[in-house]
């Protein structure tokens, strides 16, 4: 098959954390290259960005705008974005299409249907989950849903959401589980941990990392033996202010001692950190999966959330984490407390992460999107 991947609004293979760059970028790189094993794959996007040939991958930018601009101002983009793909690319030659995120649905759906290849939508976030969220946005998440010949899905959370608030015919959505890296994260079972939490997202107000501090100046009361890792940029429009409140709640509450911000950290470097740490905090209010949980649990780390969406797919309280209801708790305080000073029940706990996290594989994410395809084809 030739694979047309399309991710308008940010970079698949540009740096992790800052920006616009996320879960949907390992997502994209990971099926992608999985995918490229048996096909033909060309993923392009709009930002700026080397582009490469690897085998059967090919990534090319059309270069239409730099990484930091803002979501709602890369919009203007889309049909530019368009022509430009048509000049680059003989379209005809694809068989399918796999858009991602609301904006790349968008130009796919014009592509298909002036080109008749057929298309796949993959929303990594939805305009519903926006407090007083854009109409518009939602409408035409909708009309990229219903014109699509699937959606996916990652998780049930997902399914439902997009069943209830788009009405969209179930049949039509497929749910497909992301995976992880097993090559990247591979957990060193010979290091020792450190009393190390760590906070991995884009710093932005909906990810919630003001909770993580309140949490922490709440912990201190019972243990102050800790460093608490923030890692990730700003990103949006409001990303660099958020991102000065929270230094300042830091000196506000006398956490100096007790947190540093990373900013931007690779794989790589964030692997490192995981087999150090001892605890992944997560409160992002949002999210279609939780891909760092998962990628949290395959190193070994359990991961404590407030998320009452995917995560509750993902996370046993006591046993590979914690669902709190609040993290400003005494269970919580307890939890947390047990797994920096009980090496026995954090190792148990170790095992529970490592157990939960095994069937995660991007193997089988590509196999099941592949074969997907090819009922879309057939």
């Amino acid at each position: 098959m030739n694979i047309l991947q399309i991710s308008f609004h940010t970079s698949p293979f540009g740096s992790l954390g800052e920006f616009d760059s996320g879960g949907l970028n390992v997502y994209v790189q990971q099926i992608s290259k999985h995918l490229s094993n048996d096909n033909n794959v060309t993923v392009v996007t709009a930002e700026k960005a080397e582009n490469f040939k690897s085998e059967n991958l090919i990534f090319y930018s059309l270069n239409l705008f730099e990484p930091g601009l803002s979501v709602e101002d890369k919009e203007i983009y889309l049909q530019e974005f368009k022509k430009k793909l048509e000049k680059t690319f003989n379209l005809e030659d694809f068989d399918i299409i796999h858009a991602h995120y609301w904006l790349s649905g968008l130009v796919a759906k014009q592509i298909s249907e002036e080109y008749n290849i057929p298309f796949i939508f993959t929303s990594h976030s939805l305009g519903v989950f926006l407090q007083g969220y854009n109409k518009e946005r939602v409408d035409c998440e909708k009309m990229v849903m219903m014109s699509s010949n699937f959606v996916t899905a990652s998780s049930n959370f997902e399914n439902n959401l997009i069943f209830d608030s788009y009405n969209i015919d179930r049949k039509k959505i497929k749910q497909i589980t992301p995976g992880v890296d097993k090559e990247t994260f591979m957990c060193d079972k010979n290091q020792k941990r450190e009393n190390i939490l760590l906070s991995i997202g884009r710093i932005q107000e909906q990810k919630g990392q003001i909770n993580v501090l309140r949490f922490l100046n709440n912990f201190k009361k019972v243990d102050t033996n800790f460093l608490c890792y923030f890692i990730g940029g700003p990103s949006g429009k409001s990303g660099d202010e958020y991102l000065t409140e929270l230094e300042g709640a830091v000196k506000e509450l006398n956490l100096e001692s007790n947190v540093k911000f990373l900013g931007n950290q690779t794989q790589i470097e964030i692997k490192e950190l995981m087999n150090k740490a001892k605890l992944l905090i997560h409160t992002s209010q949002f999210e279609t999966f939780g891909l760092v949980a998962i990628e949290a649990n395959t190193m070994g780390i359990p991961v404590l959330t407030t998320n009452k969406g995917s995560l509750t797919e993902i996370i046993k309280s006591n046993f590979n984490g914690y669902l709190a209801e609040d993290l400003i708790d005494g269970q919580v305080n307890n939890f947390v407390k047990g797994l920096l000073n009980d090496d026995k029940y954090f190792e148990q706990i170790k095992v529970n992460c490592f157990e939960k996290s095994e069937k995660f594989d991007w193997h089988n994410t590509a196999e099941e999107i592949e074969n997907l395809y090819k009922s879309v084809l057939i």
